[in-house]
């Protein structure tokens, strides 16, 4: 694995209106996901070294200030899934003993947690209320999982800022970072 020296910057927004998939639990919808990055060239990874909501500048308990996992899934994954899987990589299901499930699951690199929206900490610093996982590499795509249980629809848009470092891997290296993303995949585990 050899750095290239090509840093990417990330920032943009998504909302329920562009979800590629959106979990139900109870009958609400509670989470949607988004594919953010789409990256199939061989012989390429990512390593996420900042992760943040966008600030909006108008209005410091607006929408960007939404919680959000950054994960490895694809379009395509996201349009397969099942409602039981969703509710799994959202981390919501505790039903099978895994409560911690999204922390723990590799497909899941790093949390936005800034849901201080209203009150005296209203709009607390952005840039501390994130954690990245400091192994985990990105072979392909990147997605966001955002909460919206609590805003509904029209308010869980959520902005972010992402800035990632490029390598160079070689086809065995590539194959490894792959099995290593999927080795927390949902699999028998949303019966």
């Amino acid at each position: 694995m050899k750095r290239t020296g090509r840093s990417v910057y990330l920032s943009g927004a998504v909302s329920f209106a562009t979800a590629d998939a959106v979990a139900t639990d109870g009958g609400g919808n509670v989470c949607y996901f988004q594919n953010i990055l789409v990256d199939e060239r061989r012989g390429y990874a990512y390593k996420v070294t900042f992760l943040s909501a966008f600030p909006t500048a108008s209005k410091n308990t607006g929408p960007g200030n939404v919680p959000f996992a950054l994960q490895s899934f694809s379009r395509r994954e996201l349009l397969r899934m099942s409602n039981a899987e969703l509710i799994l990589y959202s981390g919501r299901n505790t039903a099978v003993g895994t409560s911690g499930f999204i922390a723990a699951q590799n497909r899941t690199i790093g949390i936005y947690a800034n849901n201080i929206r209203d009150g005296a900490f209203a709009g607390v610093n952005f840039q501390n209320q994130y954690v990245i996982k400091g192994d985990a590499m990105a072979t392909q795509s990147l997605s966001l999982c955002v909460d919206m249980e609590l805003l509904g629809q029209t308010e869980s848009s959520a902005t972010y800022y992402i800035e990632l470092e490029e390598y160079e891997v070689t086809s065995d290296e590539e194959i490894l970072l792959i099995l290593s993303e999927r080795a927390g995949d949902a699999a028998g585990l949303a019966d």
